[in-house]
């Protein structure tokens, strides 16, 4: 999913948001957040882990079982990847996913949107080399996990789909939750949480800024009752989550 066209009135609508509000209160845990018991309690921890960089509470915002969820891994990463969304080295490290670099499917502070934007103007020789993060990166695998039927990369699934998986799917939700700018998560909240009736276990979540919708998640509740993410969508473009920021701090 790729919603260009529904960016455009969203990015619009935050631009009118600078200077009209005085400032909030502060809405960010100090400490991690207990275990959410309804799905709009996944807020706290979003913001906390967005925030204070605490990577030990991923996985209580994470499922217990994976089992069945390594398309919501690979949607995770490819879907940052769109977005031009990276992880450090640091991060990478912290979270544990060091193996998904060295086999090709994550990459520090190279996305498969920046690395193609970045082919293009070699091709049109606007630079005249990649960028030395680029070296060795193979953009063929960058940001797609790799299926267990595919021809060229098949070889590696029965690791990223075991012992890899858990690494990589709770870098993906980190990796996403930094398209939003630390100096906007005060102010993001619930807009709306809808049961999935089809699927009492799963509620979607809208989370809004200000009014404005940026991101569509879906939460499922575990076997303990709490719950945990398995989908995140953004309906903003983080770019324009960064403009924003940076338009606030300006106003400053």
């Amino acid at each position: 999913m790729f919603l260009k066209n529904a960016w455009i009135p969203a990015i619009a609508g935050l631009a009118l948001m600078i200077g009209c509000e005085s400032k909030p209160a502060d809405t960010i845990p100090k400490t991690a957040p207990m275990a959410a018991k309804e799905a709009y309690a996944l807020l706290p921890h979003l913001k906390y882990i967005a925030v204070r960089k605490d990577f030990a509470d991923i996985p209580v915002i994470a499922p217990q079982d994976l089992g069945g969820l390594y398309g919501n891994a690979w949607w995770f990463h490819n879907h940052a990847g769109q977005m031009d969304l990276t992880l450090t080295a640091e991060e990478i490290k912290a979270l544990g996913a060091d193996e998904v670099v060295k086999l090709g499917y994550l990459a520090p502070n190279v996305s498969m949107a920046g690395m193609q934007t970045a082919l293009d103007r070699l091709q049109m020789k606007e630079i005249t080399a990649l960028p030395p993060e680029m070296d060795s990166v193979d953009l063929a695998k960058l940001d797609k996990l790799p299926g267990e039927k595919d021809k060229l990369y098949g070889k590696d699934f029965p690791a990223m789909s075991g012992p890899l998986l858990r690494p990589t799917y709770n870098a993906g939700i980190y990796r996403l939750l930094k398209g939003v700018p630390v100096e906007l998560w005060n102010e993001i909240s619930i807009q709306k949480a809808t049961p999935n009736k089809n699927n009492s276990l799963e509620t979607q979540v809208i989370l809004a800024y200000h009014e404005t919708p940026i991101i569509e998640l879906t939460a499922r509740q575990k076997a303990d009752k709490t719950y945990g993410i398995i989908y995140i969508h953004y309906l903003v473009h983080p770019k324009a989550l960064a403009k924003q920021a940076k338009a606030l701090q300006q106003a400053k």
